[in-house]
């Protein structure tokens, strides 16, 4: 039996690598005997992987390899998954060195699905949640992202506060919305009121447990809805024009998106973003100029695509 010892790195957003997961688990499955590691910028997202066994950068066995997902830049036509992405390109790489292809062969991964997989162990999922122990409550939530970064006002939706109150008047607090995200430098998240406020308290991990214990999440294409994608659990996402929806949607998860209605995004995701300035359609709100695209999508249409989930039967409180 031939062992073939691979380290996978992937150094973009945890959404990214989240999503790399199912490429990874596809790939363990189709090469069991084959020993995988993974590099990251979020070692968390990977805690108690049944899939890897750790490998030293050192070892003159060990194949190396960067991983990305050039074929985003097709997808608007192509039809492919996020999670495609990441297996096209690890096939890609485990087939560029000839002198590796003589000996394992071609590699071809069996692929098993796009949902990404994400392991708690049975220890955390005996704890209290984080609502429980910072609020004394004990009633269902979902989480709220109601931020951004900085440099890229194509995840700037407007009406947060405006979806609060419509969606507590909706719920009267039988069911409750946590917020979160970082405090770190550039990036952006309003406080509200009428929320239980977690933002800037919580770590990766506790953060993935926090939306492990949620009804759902809601929020922008962000790392938030890849977790509820990963726990097959209710979501929705206020997508706007930015990017395409075949290529992040996912049948359980409601994905708001405007593609198609503007003319800046006729048949695919503007793609713009990540630097301002870029959005081809802003118009005045308030103080602020944000993307056209997201003014479509009003603060009632989410809590109706929430709401949605209970009257389906999907979700009870």
């Amino acid at each position: 039996m031939l062992v073939r010892k691979i380290i996978l790195s992937q150094g973009q957003s945890p959404g990214d690598i989240l999503t790399m997961t199912r490429a990874v688990a596809d790939l363990k499955t189709t090469y069991p005997e084959w020993l995988i590691d993974v590099r990251s910028p979020a070692p968390a997202i990977f805690e108690n992987n049944p899939h890897l066994i750790p490998l030293s950068e050192d070892d003159p066995e060990v194949e190396k390899y960067n991983i990305q997902y050039p074929e985003i830049h097709n997808s608007g036509w192509s039809g492919l998954h996020f999670s495609d992405g990441f297996l096209m390109d690890i096939e890609t790489k485990l087939n560029s060195n000839p002198e590796k292809v003589a000996i394992y062969g071609e590699t071809k991964i069996k692929k098993t699905g796009i949902r990404p997989e994400m392991w708690i162990s049975d220890e955390e999922k005996g704890w209290y949640n984080q609502v429980h122990c910072t609020f004394l409550s004990d009633e269902p939530y979902w989480v709220l992202n109601a931020g951004r970064k900085s440099d890229n006002e194509l995840k700037e939706y407007p009406f947060w506060e405006e979806f609060v109150s419509c969606f507590n008047a909706e719920f009267n607090h039988k069911v409750n919305l946590v917020t979160i995200g970082s405090t770190a430098v550039g990036h952006i998240h309003p406080r509200l009121k009428g929320v239980f406020d977690l933002v800037g308290k919580t770590d990766l991990r506790q953060l993935i447990r926090l939306i492990y214990n949620a009804h759902g999440t809601v929020g922008p294409i962000s790392f938030q809805f890849v977790l509820s994608a990963a726990f097959g659990q209710s979501a929705v996402v206020v997508a706007g024009g930015k990017e395409g929806p075949r290529w992040h949607s996912y049948n359980w998860i409601d994905f708001l998106h405007v593609v198609g209605r503007l003319k800046c995004c006729m048949f695919d995701g503007c793609w713009l973003g990540g630097q301002k300035g870029l959005c081809k359609d802003l118009v005045a709100v308030g103080q602020r100029n944000v993307p056209r695209c997201f003014t479509l999508i009003s603060p009632e249409e989410i809590v109706c695509a929430i709401k949605k989930y209970y009257v389906g039967g999907r979700l009870n409180y």
